[in-house]
């Protein structure tokens, strides 16, 4: 039985529905498939009874078409399992996705919080605040810094305005693949050269996080120009940017001229022309309806794309030992899933594939893709080499927090996992311990 705390925070997240608008919740996805016969009254009703957290967690389970009677059937269900015990915590977690997002862009948010109340036997309940009304990239994690959340969902590059370590992920062409990502963050060393610096310097524990490198996605008055085979074709074009320090100096140094553009001014500015074209991952592009005012996908791979969940580092302290081993656990699980998933996801939804079939979001959408050759990539990777002096207050800032030499000691061990080798064969392993 839920107690009047618990329906007032009910009733709160009911009216937190309001950052959700009625399109999201009630027409179709990028490939035109109904998402569900639900409304946003609809889902507020059932969420007043149950719980905003309950409900769209039942949601994310469900995919395809579905009912109200459905979805309230199934949250029920949810809930009397998430109400089963008393916690001993009620953690709090901001992210950007609904549901229905987080069907295309597999960031995981959704299995940790399952997998981390399961695993507790519902000593941890998760109550999650979703759709970017309370939690918006670029502040979610300095909420959770300061405390007003325990636990935070946002990209690196976003995060990084407000958590400058995040920058050393952003070495240009530190990374060459996914799969290499994958490898830094599954491995031990990422303890010592990674996660050590950002407990310390930001309060924060590095959990997990959906791995993706970040290309060029051209708008529409590209669609007739040629196909891009290197960097320097792109010479003079206008892209929007994210808040990535040493991102922004590689796309001035490969004349890209980066804008500071927010999201949701993006499309509207890819479709009317006043920027060329956007840096972003494909599963960002796709999740959040970009495709449609996208002429040419361009593989510049230039940076990591990472959508990564950390957690404050006194709320790890306040829940005792026991509990936080069952949160790495769950981090561990996570990172395992959204590997897999987030790489049978972008070819079987997304496409990025050289042809991808119509039933997918760049195939419906007639996205010409241009990966670029190994060749192309080692010309851009020399143009924006992270040894220029532009980058140099970048070094030093990045060496004093870490107390070493970031990027020579981060690239070797980002390397040691080959440039075309398949992220499905990554090792997981459990990197807190040796």
């Amino acid at each position: 039985m839920k107690t009047p705390i618990d329906l007032a925070q009910d009733a709160r997240s009911a009216r937190r529905l309001g950052a959700l608008t009625e399109e999201t919740l009630d027409t179709t996805d990028d490939l035109g498939i109904k998402l569900s016969g639900v409304s946003r009254r609809d889902l507020m009703r059932i969420a007043s009874t149950v719980g905003i957290t309950s409900t769209l967690a039942a949601a994310a389970t469900m995919g395809g078409v579905f009912s109200a009677e459905a979805l309230a059937q199934t949250a029920n269900s949810v809930y009397n399992r998430r109400y089963a015990a008393q916690p001993k915590q009620v953690l709090t977690l901001g992210t950007i996705f609904t549901p229905e997002q987080h069907n295309v862009q597999r960031a995981g948010v959704w299995d940790f919080v399952r997998d981390l109340e399961d695993r507790t036997d519902g000593a941890l309940r998760v109550e999650m605040l979703t759709g970017g009304g309370v939690c918006a990239e670029p502040v979610c994690v300095q909420k959770s810094m300061g405390g007003v959340l325990d636990i935070a969902s946002s990209s690196t590059q976003n995060a990084s305005g407000v958590a400058p370590w995040l920058n050393a992920l952003d070495f240009p062409y530190m990374f060459r693949s996914n799969a290499q990502i994958y490898h830094f963050f599954f491995n031990p060393a990422s303890e010592r050269l990674f996660r050590k610096t950002f407990r310390e310097q930001h309060g924060m524990e590095y959990l997990f996080g959906l791995c993706e490198m970040r290309k060029l996605f051209m708008g529409a008055k590209w669609r007739d120009k040629p196909p891009v085979t290197s960097v320097t074709q792109l010479a003079g074009t206008k892209n929007r940017v994210t808040n990535t320090q040493l991102g922004r100096i590689a796309m001035q140094l490969m004349e890209l001229n980066p804008v500071p553009v927010a999201w949701v001014e993006t499309l509207d500015g890819m479709k009317s022309g006043l920027i060329d074209g956007m840096e972003t991952w494909t599963t960002a592009c796709t999740a959040f309806n970009m495709a449609p005012v996208v002429s040419k996908y361009v593989g510049l791979n230039f940076i990591p794309g990472i959508q990564h969940v950390s957690m404050r580092v006194k709320t790890l302290e306040k829940i005792g030992p026991e509990l936080r081993a069952q949160v790495m656990e769950s981090a561990y699980h996570t990172q395992s899933t959204v590997m897999y998933n987030n790489e049978a996801g972008l070819r079987i939804l997304s496409g990025e594939m050289a042809n991808p079939p119509p039933d997918t979001i760049l195939g419906k959408n007639k996205v010409e893709m241009n990966f670029l050759s190994a060749e192309a990539l080692d010309e851009a990777e020399k143009i924006a080499s992270p040894t220029r002096k532009e980058y140099d207050s970048w070094h030093e800032r990045l060496n004093k927090m870490a107390g070493f030499n970031v990027y020579e000691a981060m690239l070797p061990v980002v390397r040691e996992y080959p440039v075309d080798g398949l992220a499905i064969n990554v090792e997981p392993r459990r990197w807190w311990k040796a």
